[in-house]
């Protein structure tokens, strides 16, 4: 018997875009790996429990394509702060036997994010928290190697759920509104629409690949930030591992922030709520944090590693096609807001490999610090929706201006 939670997340999507959202999730997996899956390839679901109705429709939608679906249900709420403050630091070191195996075999994997709180980790020390995802990063690193090889397509969604909706401060039907919206699902044909889109922002990328832009000035109301590019540094976009993805991003060189950057987007960190974020920049370090709520938290995260105090990642999105327009307490859809004036963000902590223009296997760890890639375990994206100017100063020392008024100049 279906309880009144059932029901409620039921009514939520329909059966047909229920099967549209996976048809785009395997789409977006293929478009990670970078070639169609093949006949009897193994894609793994994982899912948090109140994802089950959409892990569902995909298990099937993967039988349908001739493929071998697999599903793990992630530990609930209770279960992960259980583990963190009633683990030893021997278990929370652990990597669960089986998963290394697992996350190596399979062709792809698509996570479901359904997070039933978003705060159940606030009286969680950082540390501990730290200390599990330093367990973890060495999958996250096989996992980027295999994508690179052509192994594995992965990508992320998210579900609605009540804590999502609160957070967000709209109702549980909204919240999923906004949702079916960002991912096209209302088209009779989502995953066409998606690959219409991923040509015009392809477009995007190579006109930004193609300037030769050496530095990056970010002017706003509350915004002057100064972020050179490095060497051999590409603009990335639509690659499939988050959906929806509307950013086009890059990853600067981490050694050489210069000025003052403010985050009027909320994020959760570690179970608090951090609003209003200002940070100043000397000589690529962050000098000074300030927060309107939650900069205890903020610091102490950041603490924990060097790298958390330094820029991994630069993105723009054009407000011409987000199709996110409210605040969605996901970072998945708010690093993608488009509306009144689309938005940049700047994420403190690691980089992205492939942003790297050379070939993957040169980008050892020596090479990633010689070229000033940020290392880190964590990554915290900061977004801006003000309106803002992104001027560009190329290899030849001109310069032009690259984003205005929420979209790009191309």
């Amino acid at each position: 018997m279906m309880n009144n939670t059932d029901e409620n997340a039921s009514a939520l999507f329909t059966q047909e875009e229920l099967e549209r959202y996976a048809d785009v999730l395997l789409w977006a997996a293929e478009i990670s790996r970078g070639k169609p899956f093949r006949g009897s390839e193994t894609v793994l679901i994982e899912y948090d429990q109140p994802a089950r109705e959409l892990a569902e429709v995909l298990y099937v939608r993967i039988l349908e394509r001739g493929l071998v679906p697999l599903q793990h249900q992630r530990a609930g709420s209770l279960m992960e702060y259980s583990y963190l403050t009633l683990a030893n630091n021997k278990r929370l070191n652990i990597v669960a036997p089986g998963e290394r195996e697992r996350m190596g075999g399979v062709n792809g994997l698509i996570r479901l994010l359904a997070p039933e709180s978003l705060t159940y980790l606030e009286s969680v020390d950082p540390e501990l928290q730290a200390r599990r995802e330093n367990a973890r990063a060495q999958l996250q690193e096989m996992l980027f190697f295999r994508e690179l090889r052509h192994a594995l397509g992965r990508t992320m969604a998210v579900y609605p759920t009540q804590s999502l909706a609160d957070a967000a401060g709209m109702p549980l039907s909204a919240y999923a509104a906004q949702i079916r919206k960002a991912c096209l699902l209302g088209s009779a044909d989502p995953v066409r629409e998606w690959k219409r889109f991923w040509r015009e922002q392809h477009a995007i990328i190579d006109w930004l690949n193609g300037l030769g832009v050496s530095e990056l000035h970010v002017q706003s109301e509350n915004v002057d930030l100064t972020v050179p590019l490095g060497e051999q540094r590409k603009w990335l976009g639509l690659t499939g591992r988050n959906m929806p993805s509307f950013e086009i991003y890059t990853s600067p060189d981490s050694r050489r922030t210069e000025g003052v950057y403010k985050a009027d987007q909320p994020l959760y960190m570690g179970g608090v709520r951090v609003e209003d974020v200002r940070l100043t920049f000397q000589q690529g370090r962050v000098v000074h944090v300030q927060s309107g709520s939650g900069v205890d938290r903020m610091r102490r995260f950041m603490a924990l590693e060097e790298g958390a105090w330094r820029v991994g990642e630069f993105s723009m999105t054009s407000k011409e096609h987000s199709r996110i327009n409210a605040f969605m307490a996901a970072t998945l859809y708010d690093e993608n807001i488009g509306g009144q004036a689309g938005n940049c963000h700047i994420a403190l902590g690691a980089s992205h490999p492939d942003a790297f223009s050379g070939e993957p296997a040169d980008f050892t760890h020596l090479r990633r610090h010689e070229l000033g890639f940020n290392e880190s375990t964590q990554h915290w994206d900061l977004v801006n929706t003000e309106q803002k100017k992104v001027t560009a100063r190329l290899a030849d020392g001109s310069h032009k201006v690259i984003y205005e008024d929420g979209v790009f100049t191309a």
